[in-house]
């Protein structure tokens, strides 16, 4: 395994870590730009990049086509034969406020074999396991 997969891994399980704590790493009522200064210090990242990690937002529709890859699933496929499910699809992507956890499950997924807790949380979830289903009984 690199030696730059390691570190990403670091990040992302630290961030993960925060976030599970409900923490925000540029809110500075929670903390202080010392202690930003630390933790990437502990992380050997700058804390630029801790900071923009924090602030960033996945976008929604690559999140999905991103997960139904993950499901052997095409967007584009599934779009000729299913337009509405799709469009439905988006449009619960777009509104779903787990964006960043489902940015970072779906960095996880080598990394951790157990990553397939997404449908505890997604809300296309059900939806996006039959489509599964019904592409692996073809």
């Amino acid at each position: 395994m690199p030696a730059s997969y390691n570190h990403h891994w670091s990040i992302i399980k630290a961030w993960k870590d925060w976030k599970a704590a409900g923490l925000n790493l540029a809110d500075s009522d929670v903390c202080s730009e010392a202690e930003l200064l630390r933790i990437a210090d502990d992380l050997g990242v700058p804390a630029a990049q801790l900071r923009w990690v924090s602030r960033y937002t996945p976008d929604p529709i690559s999140l999905l086509e991103r997960r139904m890859e993950a499901l052997s699933l095409n967007l584009d496929d599934v779009t000729h034969i299913e337009p509405l499910t799709v469009r439905e699809l988006q449009h619960r992507c777009v509104r779903c406020e787990k964006r960043g956890q489902c940015a970072l499950d779906l960095a996880d997924e080598v990394a951790d074999p157990g990553w397939q807790y997404w449908r505890d949380y997604c809300p296309n979830a059900a939806t996006l396991m039959t489509l599964s289903t019904m592409h692996g009984c073809k």
